[in-house]
């Protein structure tokens, strides 16, 4: 989906002032909002399509996926590892080279390059996953999601290297992050009904940003609906497609946007 006038899916969240413009978004008298979130959702996909056994064990159990990963790199978990763990999980993903990734830690590149190359060490499933992506985009010319959907990449054999390593960063990427575009697509088809069918109808779906669903409810029903959007939002795969991880899905509510975030 897009939106404009105002582009509503473009409001920031990570900054103070961000959160303050989502303060200004409220509720109608005696209604409430409900954000409902996928936590994770590209990494939890990423642990699922590259068959990573220690991420997926670490999902299956609820662990914080950013401490599990700063064991398997540094041997310990405290705020800097963890920190630097994160960045690597998330960066791996977009095919980071290790000049970008000594950017985003601020170490040298040997350093970022001993980093990447102990996370495939740790994580050879996530390797395998990026060198397949890339040979099958080459061949073929696009990439799909796990739900057949694809992607093209007329560039994937540019003459320009820049152009071309653009598209292999982004052909990475892309069936994860494909997935979970699919993923809310079908949880937002299936809402109306399950909404319907448990005496919600008047619970509303507003908007879509990313990886979250944004609703309107009367506050004496908004835990009730809380509860129907998680159901539909974590089993959206289902039947088609049956996950090695769990979907986890975050709910808030508050009488704003900020504060139910």
């Amino acid at each position: 989906l897009s939106s404009t006038d105002p582009n509503l899916q473009n409001i920031p969240i990570r900054t103070e002032t961000g959160r303050q413009i989502r303060d200004a978004f409220i509720a109608a008298p005696g209604h409430v909002l409900i954000a409902a979130d996928y936590s994770q959702i590209e990494l939890r996909l990423a642990a699922h399509m590259a068959d990573v056994p220690e991420l997926k064990e670490a999902f299956a159990q609820g662990q914080d996926i950013h401490s599990a990963t700063a064991i398997e790199l540094f041997g310990e978990v405290n705020r800097d590892t963890r920190g630097k763990a994160k960045t690597v999980n998330f960066s791996i993903l977009y095919g980071i080279s290790r000049w970008g990734l000594a950017g985003r830690l601020e170490v040298t590149p040997d350093e970022a390059q001993a980093l990447i190359a102990r996370y495939f060490e740790r994580f050879p499933g996530i390797s395998d996953y990026i060198t397949d992506t890339l040979e099958g985009v080459r061949a073929k010319g696009y990439t799909e999601t796990l739900f057949g959907r694809k992607t093209w990449f007329p560039r994937i054999k540019a003459a320009n290297q820049n152009e071309r390593a653009g598209s292999e960063r982004a052909a990475i990427n892309a069936p994860i992050q494909g997935t979970s575009a699919d993923l809310i697509k079908r949880a937002m088809a299936r809402m109306p009904k399950a909404l319907e069918d448990a005496g919600l109808s008047d619970v509303k779906m507003l908007l879509q940003v990313h990886d979250e669903l944004v609703f309107e409810a009367p506050e004496d029903k908004a835990d009730a609906a809380g509860a129907v959007i998680r159901a539909v939002m974590s089993s959206a795969a289902e039947p088609a497609l049956t996950l090695s991880v769990p979907l986890e899905v975050e709910v808030g509510i508050g009488k704003s946007w900020g504060e139910a975030h």
